[in-house]
């Protein structure tokens, strides 16, 4: 049997047994798509930028489950010099049932202690000498913060701790690229840093809807599943169902495949039809 529905690097997985190839279907997988790919050249594009008065800025926003933070998460394999990234998640901790504070989370980043301040500390305060030294030893050249949206979630004292911090690492004693990632409510947040606003550029995630592009992106998601034989997602039968059960938002997508490829599995039909897809919106994790 052959498996050109298969990418070459992917074929050998099929080897593997049932057990192996549910875990294998319900991990993460990357497909490249037009709006990662519009992130990413822009964010290579502004690490080439010189250092000037104030260094540019990028806001990506999305309703949650858009795909931000896998985005994010590829950083690494895409964007140029990103050992130079300094990258941080503003979302709150679950398990502490704490939220974050932007400050302490640079300091612990970076692996130093976070001195105390006061309600009329200076930029000096804020970003300390030992910090400042950091950041130029390390060439970080840039900054990503995940879930920005929640930086709103605090006092105005702190808001103004934040915006100041952001001032200065855009400013030119730093020249430090800002990238952002957040809900649409994060644009509340980067309109209060009025001095640097104009320098962010925005690009919005939608979710899908019924076109070619739709339809590419499952044609490289079925690439990577581990399935004996194709599952043509691409038809126009099973695209009407996957948005109809997941209104087009990436995560929904990408977990109803990933529930339907596990039924495929476990009944032997190796292909995933328009049953698995019912079964897997009805019953996510039946299989």
């Amino acid at each position: 049997m052959g498996y050109d529905h298969l990418r070459p690097d992917r074929q050998a997985l099929l080897d593997q047994d049932i057990e192996k190839r549910t875990k294998l279907m319900l991990g993460d997988i990357w497909v490249d798509i037009a709006p990662s790919e519009t992130v990413f050249k822009v964010m290579n594009n502004m690490a080439n930028v010189p250092k000037r008065i104030t260094a540019p800025a990028l806001l990506v926003t999305g309703l949650g489950g858009a795909g931000k933070s896998a985005i994010v998460k590829e950083i690494p394999n895409r964007v140029t010099r990103s050992e130079g990234l300094l990258t941080i998640s503003m979302a709150s901790d679950p398990d502490l049932m704490k939220r974050k504070e932007f400050r302490t989370e640079i300091y612990h980043k970076l692996e130093l202690p976070c001195p105390p301040i006061h309600r009329k500390s200076s930029v000096a305060d804020l970003v300390t000498r030992e910090l400042s030294e950091i950041l130029k030893l390390r060439n970080i050249w840039g900054l990503v913060i995940d879930e920005i949206h929640d930086m709103l979630l605090c006092g105005k004292v702190e808001q103004r701790i934040n915006s100041s911090m952001l001032k200065a690492f855009l400013g030119e004693s730093y020249g430090i690229s800002l990238f952002a990632f957040g809900t649409p409510k994060a644009n509340s947040f980067i309109s209060a840093i009025t001095e640097t606003q104009r320098r962010f550029s925005v690009i919005k995630l939608e979710d899908w809807k019924e076109d070619e592009s739709f339809r590419t992106f499952l044609l490289g998601v079925e690439e990577l599943l581990p399935l004996k034989r194709p599952s043509r997602l691409y038809d126009q039968d099973k695209v009407f169902a996957i948005l109809a059960a997941t209104s087009g938002r990436m995560d929904n997508v990408m977990n109803l495949i990933r529930s339907a490829g596990c039924y495929a599995l476990r009944d032997g039909t190796e292909a995933i039809s328009l049953e698995h897809l019912a079964k897997a919106s009805a019953s996510p994790w039946g299989y």
